[in-house]
């Protein structure tokens, strides 16, 4: 792929509070990446469903597809309700202009579905008002996004091995309660012969138990190539059900793929981005995943 020159900035997801945005530092952060910036009326405005928000959204983001200057959309924030917007995107369009969407937690919704739709590539592990929460981004991030959008072929070693083995496939996931969100809906992707990457933030551990089962029920599960589990921030041990350690180990033990656990992933600080629907040579043994395709 040929390094990113132009960003449009969008928002498919409600903001879940009023923390402070820190917007003073997002277009200088992007123009010190070279990069030039192209903000959709939308890109701040949500921190409430408010009626039409969906459709809303949804133009906006189609206005960026549209623009024949912009090479990638990259998201304002996360929160809930991009799977709102979905039903409003002409993938048709879409499929005929691609651009990587550049997002993270909620944004899941909306990448996996476009994905589905029509393969396009996308960026995990990035969304503006996340890279800036603690007033200055992360070094880590900002050497990944920076390679990135640069069109660098990407590789990370980082995690605990659980399964070992090597295993080739497209990297598809992340949020897990995004991706569970999408099941029974024409937007969920076919997971034959992917790498999951799979974490998720302040929930219940029997709830992610539960969905990484209703994961292991998809029909095309058993075509899997291989799992990583990233951190999960803030999940709650259940009293009765257990820890999160234990549901990932439960569910490990069911599932006979090469799998990492802990890799530097998630909603913390510092954490890898990524390059997302290409093909990635994943050697769980060395806790490595080598990117094999430009996005």
């Amino acid at each position: 792929m040929n390094k990113i020159k132009t960003v449009g900035i969008i928002s498919p997801s409600i903001m879940l509070s009023d923390r402070p945005l820190h917007e003073d530092k997002w277009q200088p952060y992007l123009e010190s990446c070279g990069l030039k910036v192209v903000w959709s009326p939308s890109a701040t405005k949500g921190t409430y469903a408010y009626n039409g928000y969906a459709q809303e959204k949804a133009k906006d983001i189609m206005d960026m597809y549209a623009n024949p200057e912009i090479d990638a959309l990259v998201s304002a924030h996360g929160g809930a309700g991009a799977l709102n917007v979905l039903e409003y995107l002409d993938f048709d369009f879409i499929a005929k202009h691609p651009k990587p969407i550049i997002g993270f937690s909620d944004n899941t919704s909306m990448q996996l579905a476009v994905y589905a739709k029509t393969h396009q590539p996308f960026v995990t592990g990035f969304f503006l008002e996340y890279a800036f929460r603690n007033g200055d981004i992360n070094p880590l991030v900002d050497a990944d996004f920076r390679k990135i959008i640069q069109g660098e072929k990407m590789s990370y070693q980082s995690g605990e091995t659980v399964n070992g083995g090597v295993a080739e496939g497209v990297l598809l996931g992340e949020c897990l309660s995004p991706i569970s969100d999408l099941n029974g809906t024409p937007y969920y992707p076919d997971i034959s012969d992917a790498i999951l990457l799979i974490e998720d933030e302040e929930e219940q551990s029997y709830k992610l138990g539960l969905m990484l089962t209703q994961l292991r029920y998809n029909p095309n599960f058993k075509k899997v190539k291989g799992i990583v589990f990233g951190k999960f921030a803030d999940c709650i041990d259940h009293k009765t059900q257990g820890s999160v350690e234990k549901i990932i180990a439960d569910f490990c033990s069911n599932v006979d793929v090469p799998i990492v656990k802990d890799f530097n992933f998630g909603h913390f600080a510092e954490h890898h981005v990524l390059p997302m629907g290409v093909k990635y040579r994943f050697d769980a043994n060395n806790c490595l995943l080598v990117q094999q395709e430009d996005l």
